[in-house]
């Protein structure tokens, strides 16, 4: 089996048509490994992506910036001091009287990417990911049934 990269690829499995061998190609560019992929940085929260703000009551909220992961924190710990609904962790906060604490202790990573239409299904498989946990504090209204997320959370059977 073959991982294709490109015409070398092409020239080395032609060379093997002339002979009675199977040649098979696959990818490592898959659904999975596009949604799941972390990347490491210096300065972590510095980049966008998706992330999650967990409670001390372990009730998650996940959400996603095309700004960087500090601004974003920075908002959520802004609109819990103004005593704010304008985000459903800082409303969930303040209903259930729990206390912010720091981004290192709140705020986990989950992928960083760069803001765009991947940004946002990246976000979306990260809600429906706590959504089947019903762990999550987001809005249920914006969660649909996908059956391709569906499929990603199912344990890898070989």
């Amino acid at each position: 089996m073959f991982t294709y990269i490109g015409k070398e690829t092409t020239f080395i499995t032609n060379l093997f048509k002339k002979t009675d061998l199977g040649i098979a190609l696959r990818t490592n560019n898959t659904i999975r490994r596009l949604l799941m992929q972390r990347q490491q940085t210096s300065d972590k929260y510095a980049q966008s992506g998706a992330y999650k703000l967990t409670c001390d009551c372990n009730k998650m909220y996940v959400g996603q910036t095309g700004r960087s992961l500090a601004v974003r924190f920075n908002e959520h710990k802004n609109a819990f001091k103004m005593n704010s609904h304008t985000s459903n962790f800082t409303k969930h906060l303040i209903e259930q009287a729990h206390s912010f604490s720091s981004i290192q202790n709140t705020m986990q990573i989950l992928q960083r990417h760069d803001k765009g239409a991947h940004l946002n299904t990246i976000g979306r498989y990260y809600i429906y990911t706590e959504f089947t946990k019903n762990n999550h504090l987001n809005d249920e209204h914006n969660i649909s049934p996908n059956k391709i997320f569906d499929a990603l959370l199912k344990p890898h059977q070989p």
